[in-house]
């Protein structure tokens, strides 16, 4: 009998032991030789039953162990979400999950595979002198071209050729002109286009219609109103279609300028002149933009599966979804992000520097984009050397980092107009950043490393707990992910960081290092900590964040196949992936177009109301000019309320004290003031006794405002109550 003398075999080690050693970073290897009794049931039948099906069911712990830590993330992700009991035993479910799916990595439960790197060797970055000297020659133009924050047509023409002189000067085996010019010959003797699509492209087109569904539907409404920021964004673009070309916008503390020649475009190309959905319809086509690099970035850490996943998570989303809504410019730093790391993530796995200078592009542009964006550089670098510093690279580190030189190179020619920017007003360039990380505006409260550490923490906190208090950009005090998502999401970070322990693969740790990378625009908001976190700033982190949600649907997937063999199974598993993926999107379209919309028509004037009422005066017996609102703390507005009558140009505020000056005006006038500025009131009643009072109702509560008509001098007209 076995044991009798004391021999016992040793233990093996427990889930707690293995999760310990996690957290020593020295995991315990699961033992490859007999392996343990698995853990099963069997359902007995009756006599006759058994005789005639013989049916046996057999449960493992493989079984079982995806399944219990996708329960137990739910579980703690709704418990979060709705603020149930202590926020500590969800935390202590999370880590139950996230011991237990890194259990079942480890044990081969499924495989979570990755594409192949490329063996081909490295080739070292080798300049061509005729372009390079042309790109110099170009880029120096550009720089002089660039004198008084104008863009100019020889600062175009001159720009966009040092950018390509200076790509050429280092691209990697680009075509001769002779190969070109054949090529374009034969196509042209010959033209032909194929498009071949696969069921696979089907269904890739089925997820992006859902995030177009996601991203456009009731764009008119939601968000309804505009706020003094829209003011400053149509300004901008009044003056870029009267003509003046600016690099850098200083109106309201400095904006970079690709939003407002996109709205300019928009404005033209589609009619929509100087409105918000001008401003809407740039913003959203750039979150939509987005969506097929994320999804080709996730393809790059783990095929075209987690590609799709991450693509439709990020498409029904409530986060990118709502900074793309807005019509202000957040949505334009993870447009940048997503090409940058997937044009990098491609170079470095397939050794070819041309991706690595074209993510030296992205990088350039991003700058022009959202002040965020200024740490994409820093973003870009530390992703390059995580690869550096791995196995991958071996053979290649010194050409790697010459790819990395190269593509900060392009960068700094994409960004050039800028720089002269930045030389010639440096105070409005860097004014908005100072007065957030540093004391520009008002000191740091607490030492600089403590706060930074406490909003580090309270950033990474957002996609489960408060994503922040910033009322435009997002719900306050809500998880910046849904409940399904962000289960998926923690989930997502317990595999990266088992895989890389087990495989030490580069893109896992450069998942897990971007996240708080890419926030620190949110997490350096030294001044003003309540700032963080905040959903616009941090929004670069949008592209990893969903890659790795997405790797708990594809682990499911994985599961299936390996472990269940009857299709049957199988069916059920799908299905019930299927149905949590549509209580997502059900959450997220709730959250996006009904709570969302809902805050900001609460928390926003009725500038738009205004605008009807003035337009129709101005249209019917009035005059734009001798229309007015009368300003009021903490009201509307009455630069937008010119905006939606028509005048973009045209600021309606007139002050009480000015009340006095419109006396001998014998035109017709009207008037719009706060119900609770009785102060006013009574001085156009004083001024103008033959007025006549009405008041506007508002479908929203406590929006409602009085409007005064004084008629024409010498004749007696009639106004009726607005309102609907």
């Amino acid at each position: 009998m076995e044991g009798v003398d004391g021999d016992h075999p040793p233990s093996e080690p427990t889930v707690l032991d293995w999760f310990k050693s996690l957290l020593r970073l020295r995991p315990i290897p699961i033992p490859e030789g007999d392996e343990p009794a698995p853990i099963s049931a069997e359902i007995t039948m009756p006599a006759p039953a058994r005789e005639r099906a013989a049916l046996r069911l057999r449960v493992e712990a493989s079984h079982l162990r995806l399944p219990l830590a996708l329960a137990l993330a739910l579980f703690a992700q709704r418990s979060l979400e709705r603020r149930q009991g202590e926020p500590v035993w969800s935390v202590v479910l999370y880590l139950m999950a996230a011991a237990m799916i890194a259990w079942a990595y480890w044990a081969g439960d499924f495989a979570l595979l990755m594409p192949q790197s490329r063996s081909a060797p490295f080739v070292g970055l080798r300049l061509r002198l005729p372009w390079l000297a042309a790109g110099a020659v170009l880029a120096l133009i550009t720089y002089l071209a660039s004198a008084g924050n104008t863009f100019r047509s020889i600062t175009l023409l001159a720009w966009t050729g040092a950018v390509f002189a200076w790509a050429m000067a280092m691209w990697e085996s680009p075509p001769t002109l002779e190969e070109t010019r054949e090529r374009l010959l034969t196509w042209c003797r010959r033209p032909r286009l194929r498009l071949e699509l696969e069921g696979w492209h089907f269904l890739l087109l089925a997820v992006l219609g859902v995030a177009a569904f996601f991203r456009f539907t009731q764009l008119g409404r939601v968000p309804l109103e505009m706020w003094s920021d829209h003011a400053e964004k149509l300004l901008d673009v009044v003056d870029v279609l009267a003509g003046k070309y600016s690099i850098y916008f200083p109106r309201n503390t400095g904006r970079e300028a690709i939003q407002f020649y996109l709205a300019a475009a928009t404005a033209r190309l589609l009619g929509t002149g100087v409105s918000f959905m001008t401003l809407k319809i740039g913003t959203a086509l750039a979150g939509f933009v987005t969506l097929p690099y994320i999804y080709l970035f996730a393809r790059e850490i783990g095929g075209k599966k987690l590609g799709l996943f991450a693509l439709f998570l990020a498409g029904i989303a409530y986060w990118p979804n709502a900074i793309s809504r807005v019509g202000l410019r957040f949505p334009l730093y993870p447009l940048f992000v997503a090409p940058a790391f997937y044009h990098m993530l491609r170079g470095l796995r397939l050794r070819q520097r041309n991706h690595l200078l074209l993510a030296g592009v992205f990088v350039g542009l991003a700058l022009h984009g959202y002040s965020p964006a200024r740490v994409l550089p820093l973003a870009l670098a530390v992703g390059v050397a995580i690869f550096l510093l791995h196995r991958a690279a071996q053979g290649g580190r010194l050409q790697v980092a010459g790819w990395l030189v190269g593509a900060g190179l392009l960068a700094l020619v994409v960004v050039l107009p800028l720089i002269r920017v930045v030389v010639e007003m440096p105070d409005i360039f860097w004014y908005r950043m100072l007065t957030r990380v540093a004391e520009a505006e008002r000191p740091i409260p607490g030492m600089p490393l403590m706060v930074f550490l406490e909003n580090v923490w309270r950033g990474l906190a957002m996609f489960a707990w408060d994503d922040g208090e910033i009322w435009v950009v997002g719900i306050p005090r809500r998880p910046a992910l849904d409940w399904v998502t962000g289960a998926f999401f923690h989930l997502g970070v317990a595999l990266a960081l088992v895989r890389y322990l087990r495989r030490r693969t580069w893109q896992d740790l450069l998942l897990l290092v971007s996240i708080p990378v890419l926030m620190l625009p949110s997490t350096l908001a030294l001044a003003f900590p309540n700032e963080n976190p905040a959903l616009n700033r941090a929004s670069g982190a949008i592209v990893p964040v969903f890659t790795l949600a997405a790797l708990t649907p594809v682990a499911l997937l994985d599961w299936l196949r390996s472990q269940w063999r009857g299709w049957h199974t199988r069916v059920v598993g799908i299905a019930v992936l299927g149905v949590f993926l549509l209580i997502a999107a059900q959450v997220n379209y709730r959250l996006v177009l009904v709570d969302f919309g809902k805050q900001l028509r609460e928390t926003t004037w009725n500038t738009s109301e205004a605008g009807q009422v003035v337009r129709g005066f101005a249209r019917s017996i009035g005059n734009y000019d001798t229309a007015h609102v009368i300003p009021y703390p903490y009201w509307m507005d009455t630069r937008l309320v010119g905006i939606v009558a028509g005048q973009p140009t045209k600021d309606y505020a007139l002050w009480p004290n000015e009340i006095e000056s419109l006396a001998g005006e014998t035109r017709p006038q009207l008037f719009i003031l706060k119900p609770e500025d009785e102060g006013s009131l009574s001085e156009l009643a004083r001024v103008f006794p033959e007025g006549q009072l009405s008041r506007w109702k508002s479908p929203m509560l406590g929006k409602d405002f009085l409007i005064y008509f004084v008629p024409a001098r010498g004749a007696v007209q009639d106004v009726s109550e607005g309102g609907s």
